[in-house]
């Protein structure tokens, strides 16, 4: 049922191309800002210089350049603005709706979005605390009132942007269209998630923990939320996923080699990537099982179904 945004408006595989181009162009695009302040910044500075920009790229240092986290941290949400509004032109043109990438009802299930976000920042809650009793001396308490609260109003009301295009490019736009192409959801699920991985290869995370271990965990988490997505035939519940780990990741807890640098109330020092992965696969199984008992999910033999043009009704067919 999710996938028959697929068959609504102009689907001409030339037409996702230029959709693709678009929001990469906006992705692009947005990053300018950021650039010509760390240009300036550079050029303005005798102790910084070209190698210092390079280094940015692997930590996410903005205090070395002058620019206060929550400040850097807004440059880098504009990013994802950008993108979204080269999103937002790709539907048009294609004649498709918003509305169409999140769920084929005629509005939005609320209730089902943030019964996402909730739970999975439960999860989170717990992992965090489970390593905080492992290792309480890698946590380093900081709250600051003045840094804080700016940083959880552009958390609540901004950084929203950057996780809804993630899940409405990849697990709406070019999911429902690759379902159309390959008539095989377990194809559209890998295809999707290896994309979403090497978006966020560059992420500094990459370069202190290692390529292949983060690219597992990005695949992992990108056909995690493919899945749930495909099973419940809606993007509710991954647009409340996705926020909650973000916002949780800005505001709570964050570590050194994160793509996050912010004034989260809590530190550490380090984390175990594996470790990570371990709690992320327990809490997705949780999460899995808790939603298809509660919204009454199809068998998980849904995803080997292949994709099928809708069957017409009385609602669409034109006479």
């Amino acid at each position: 049922m999710y996938f028959k945004s697929a068959w609504e408006g102009n689907n001409s595989w030339h037409l996702y191309l230029i959709g693709f181009l678009l929001s990469m162009g906006g992705y692009l695009i947005g990053q300018i800002p950021l650039t010509l302040l760390l240009v300036y910044k550079v050029y303005s500075n005798t102790h910084l210089g070209p190698d210092d920009i390079t280094a940015f790229q692997e930590n996410m240092n903005f205090q070395k350049f002058g620019i206060s986290t929550n400040v850097g941290f807004l440059l880098m949400i504009i990013i994802f603005v950008f993108a979204m509004l080269g999103l937002l032109l790709a539907l048009k043109i294609h004649g498709k709706s918003l509305m169409s990438l999140i769920t084929p009802n005629k509005k939005i299930n609320y209730h089902k979005l943030l019964f996402g976000f909730g739970l999975w920042a439960i999860f989170m809650v717990v992992t965090e605390m489970i390593s905080y009793y492992l290792h309480p001396e890698e946590y380093t308490f900081r709250f600051s009132l003045s840094s804080f609260l700016p940083l959880l109003l552009i958390s609540v009301f901004l950084l929203p942007v950057q996780t809804s295009f993630e899940e409405l490019f990849f697990r709406g736009y070019l999911m429902t269209g690759l379902g159309r192409a390959t008539g095989s959801k377990y194809l559209t699920i890998i295809i999707t998630s290896v994309l979403f991985a090497l978006m966020h290869s560059m992420n500094p995370e990459v370069a202190k923990y290692g390529l292949g271990t983060m690219m597992f965990y990005y695949f992992s988490a990108g056909a995690f939320l493919a899945i749930i997505t495909v099973m419940d035939d809606s993007l509710e519940l991954a647009l409340g996923v996705h926020a909650a780990t973000n916002m949780l990741g800005a505001t709570l807890v964050t570590y050194s080699g994160s793509v996050l640098q912010t004034d989260t109330l809590f530190l550490a020092q380090e984390t175990r990537p594996w470790i990570m992965i371990l709690y992320f696969y327990g809490a997705a199984f949780v999460f899995y099982i808790i939603c298809a008992r509660k919204y009454n999910w199809a068998p998980i033999q849904k995803l080997a179904e292949p994709v099928l043009p809708p069957v017409p009704t009385q609602e669409n067919i034109i006479t």
